[in-house]
């Protein structure tokens, strides 16, 4: 038996500069390639308050990179700028913690526009790079748990914030937010919310969908969608009308789901009818789902129902139930912005401060996805920034200079050395 014994090591502190994010360098330069800092300078020129001290988009930047780093909150700003290897890397010491929450108070309820724009100059870039001409919806509501005495509660009774957020499915990206109490309803204000997502697509977007779950199923949001030429899926609600409808196409044939089962692997099936919401002046489709059960209710029977309603006649069924599942694919992205991006707990009890940042922390969101999806491999897009920070951004690297050149020393024998070196060369 070999006996263990405790590592032996001994301290030797120096001034070697020495970084541990060394992917700055490569978030920087593709955000430059974004023209992000020209669109913050454009836009936020005015929060600068005096000729001298860090620029709009500097600030603005820094701010991104504490969840990119690692970090979980606006003070961990201090060891970024603690660290020597990054400051030689940047050519500057990175914003104090303090100018950070300076910064956020600045751009205020009056700057979140100003935000939004640097946000779409995002979206414009990576539409052209990937040539996208078409832009897939998926809306959701989300809670933010706080125990600010400003935060209201919710419905099920906990305090926070309840903002709505949209996603563009096609390029895994945020394309608008909107900060809320967590009193608010996702129902609330759909058509309005719907209509400023669309205003932030590039003009590229020739064909617009909408996919979400029945805080949607509204007759205003869906006849909205319907005469503007949107496609649209949203979850209907089983309310009387709806199993009304369901009765009268029981009848019809239950058309097998054959790669569509739930995660217990129980069998799906799904038939369709014809559904008018009380309200709307557009008959719509709808498609029925039933669901064996795992266990038989006495009074509900072996099936449980859903339904969705559509304005989607170019699919057939099961490629219309398959599409309309994919918006399951904006709750990892909330899932990836909490606890990826460190949205869990927002930095302030102040409404306006956590909308700024909410919305700075979804840049930060997009450039990484921007980076994915035009610098990356193609089998990268579904890494989450907690593997990219593992494999490329935060390697450890020695940063030296050498023939008035700075030079960054890295292990070569790291396993994706490969992708990372053109990236930082």
């Amino acid at each position: 038996m070999i006996q263990q014994t405790a590592i032996q090591v001994k301290v030797v502190e120096d001034g070697v500069p020495v970084t541990g994010f060394p992917g700055a360098v490569v978030l920087e330069r593709h955000a430059r390639a974004m023209g992000f800092f020209a669109d913050a300078e454009r836009h936020l020129g005015w929060v600068k308050e005096r000729r001298r001290g860090r620029s709009a988009g500097t600030m603005l930047f820094d701010l991104m990179m504490v969840p990119c780093a690692g970090g979980e909150c606006i003070d961990d700003l201090a060891a970024l700028r603690a660290d020597e290897g990054l400051r030689r890397l940047l050519g500057r010491t990175v914003t104090a913690p303090s100018t950070a929450h300076d910064f956020l108070r600045a751009v205020g309820p009056a700057g979140l526009g100003d935000l939004s724009a640097v946000r779409r100059g995002q979206l414009r870039h990576v539409s052209r790079s990937l040539g996208l001409r078409e832009a897939t919806l998926d809306c959701d509501a989300t809670l933010f748990l706080s125990k600010a005495q400003r935060a209201l509660r919710s419905y099920k009774g906990d305090r926070g914030w309840f903002p709505m957020l949209a996603f563009w499915a096609e390029a895994g990206m945020v394309v608008h937010d909107e900060f809320r109490q967590g009193s608010a309803s996702p129902q609330s204000d759909a058509v309005a919310f719907l209509k400023e997502a669309v205003a932030q697509l590039p003009p590229e977007v020739e064909r617009v969908c909408v996919r979400s779950d029945s805080a949607w199923y509204q007759a205003a949001l869906l006849d909205h969608c319907h005469e503007h030429g949107y496609l649209f899926a949203v979850t209907a609600d089983l309310d009387e009308a709806v199993k009304a409808s369901l009765l009268e196409a029981a009848d019809a044939p239950w058309i097998p789901l054959e790669d569509a089962g739930d995660a217990e692997g129980n069998s799906q099936w799904a038939c369709e009818g014809v559904h008018t919401l009380n309200g709307s002046a557009h008959p719509y489709r709808m498609v029925f789902l039933r669901r064996e059960r795992r266990q038989g209710d006495l009074f509900e029977g072996m099936y449980s129902y859903g339904a969705i309603i559509t304005n989607r006649s170019d699919l057939p069924t099961q490629e219309l139930v398959r599409w309309h599942r994919g918006r399951c694919n904006c709750e990892n992205h909330i899932k990836e912005l909490k606890h990826g991006f460190a949205l869990a707990s927002l930095p302030s009890g102040d409404f306006f401060v956590n909308a700024v940042y909410l919305r700075a922390v979804t840049l930060a969101f997009n450039l990484i996805a921007s980076l994915k999806r035009t610098a990356l491999p193609e089998s990268w897009a579904a890494h989450t920034l907690k593997t990219l920070r593992f494999r490329l951004l935060g390697v450890p690297a020695l940063v030296a200079r050498h023939a008035r050149r700075i030079q960054m020393r890295l292990s070569r024998k790291w396993p994706w050395r490969d992708i990372l070196v053109p990236l930082l060369a």
